[in-house]
């Protein structure tokens, strides 16, 4: 598999014209595996929210559709030994040592999808800017469960959110929110249960504070590699010019009387 070097970052270079906006190496690898610990600490440790979940044993084959590290897929495969765990993912970056329940491919989601067998449960976690093709996407899932599956999908939701009044219009870090969702708009990325993530550690409650910790941890870490590839594609804005822009978005994170949050 080939890969390309932009803003010195490597992208998998299997179908470009897909234009996924994140790099594929070791540091987004740790960033991915952070984001699944984030999701594990606000959902309370759940993998999942569906009734799906509770099916437990009559769960013989599940996807997971965008694996990345696979991290997810493992710890499904060791929670539920009896099911047939399939990852997949366009970059080639999961671990070869897996439970032996779990197989890896790489491959396209939004192609045909030719697996032998219907699955009990298609899970997909932070494909909002990974897929272009959704009514697709939903539909192979559809064709692919079989009678009774699951399909769960969790994800953020832009923009940043606060209650309290705390995040002006105005800041930086809300600027940042609408040129993510304007570029992404612009490159053609566009039953409901949230929670909310907070970004920072504002929260006083131990939970959420820790999770939020994490968040700005991960989100600090990622940051720039979510926007570079945005901004300059699609918004005509030089490395540089985020570079300063982010700054004052830094700012905005370490103001802890600023209460944002993801819905999540």
């Amino acid at each position: 598999m080939s890969f390309s070097q932009e803003n010195g970052r490597s992208y998998h270079g299997w179908k470009p014209e897909k234009g996924y906006i994140l790099p594929s190496d070791q540091q987004e690898s740790d960033r991915l595996d952070m984001q699944h610990y984030i999701f594990y600490l606000t959902f309370d440790g759940a993998f999942y929210t569906s009734l799906a979940g509770m099916e437990g044993p009559s769960l013989k084959h599940v996807l997971d559709a965008g694996t990345g590290t696979g991290i997810w897929a493992m710890d499904f495969a060791d929670t539920h030994p009896r099911a047939h765990v399939v990852g997949i993912d366009l970059s080639p970056i999961q671990p070869s040592f897996v439970p032996p329940n779990l197989t890896f491919y790489i491959d396209d989601l939004e192609e045909d999808w030719d697996f032998r067998e219907p699955f009990d449960f298609i899970y997909g976690r932070m494909l909002a800017g990974a897929l272009t093709d959704w009514p697709g996407f939903v539909q192979r899932a559809f064709e692919n469960l079989s009678p009774g599956g699951w399909l769960e999908l969790a994800d953020i939701t832009f923009p940043t959110l606060c209650d309290d009044g705390t995040l002006p219009p105005d800041s930086a870090l809300m600027q940042w929110n609408e040129h993510v969702i304007r570029a992404g708009h612009m490159l053609g990325h566009s039953t409901e249960k949230t929670k909310r993530g907070p970004l920072t550690q504002w929260p006083r409650d131990p939970k959420y504070k820790e999770i939020g910790m994490w968040s700005e941890h991960n989100f600090c870490g990622g940051m720039y590699w979510l926007s570079v590839a945005l901004f300059t594609r699609a918004l005509g804005w030089t490395a540089d010019r985020l570079e300063v822009f982010l700054v004052d978005v830094r700012k905005d994170l370490r103001n802890r009387s600023i209460h944002a949050y993801w819905p999540m």
